[in-house]
């Protein structure tokens, strides 16, 4: 039998304690994967670049497993899910990394990174904050995250 995937629904800030209980489970061979997908950015203070992490989808925890009865019975809002496309992102463990490319005619071309041969998944692009919106799937829908992108080139 395959693994199941679930969406914990927990307090925006709180995801690392949410992390710990399920972890938990893991050790006790009831959970196979507990994700949290988080994302790099470029940011500038202190007159440099520096590069930060921040969660992709607050909020949101992802579990994989055969068994979720105990997490079930504690009242936690659990929704069922296909495995998460962001999995396809993720280049180390579950975050995704910054991506480099350039403008060329108007044409987006990432050199390096996740989105690079995903381009079209790009909806706006953010040259001052180094960001993308991309849409993906989710639950049956499309929704946009914003993801690190630095263009360093436009022609």
């Amino acid at each position: 039998m395959g693994n199941i995937w679930y969406i914990l629904k927990c307090p925006n800030g709180y995801e690392k304690r949410y992390i710990q209980i399920c972890q938990k489970l893991v050790e006790k061979k009831e959970l196979k994967e507990v994700i949290c997908f988080e994302y790099q950015q470029l940011m500038r203070y202190g007159g440099s670049w520096h590069l930060v992490t921040r969660n992709l989808l607050p909020g949101c925890i992802f579990l994989s497993g055969i068994k979720v009865m105990e997490l079930k019975e504690n009242s936690l809002s659990l929704l069922p899910c296909s495995r998460p496309y962001l999995k396809e992102l993720c280049q180390d463990g579950n975050m995704i990394g910054m991506s480099k490319g350039i403008i060329n005619k108007g044409n987006t071309i990432i050199i390096s990174g996740p989105l690079k041969g995903r381009e079209r998944l790009i909806r706006k692009i953010d040259r001052h904050k180094r960001t993308a919106r991309i849409e993906i799937p989710f639950t049956g829908e499309s929704i946009l995250v914003t993801v690190g992108l630095e263009i360093y080139e436009k022609e």
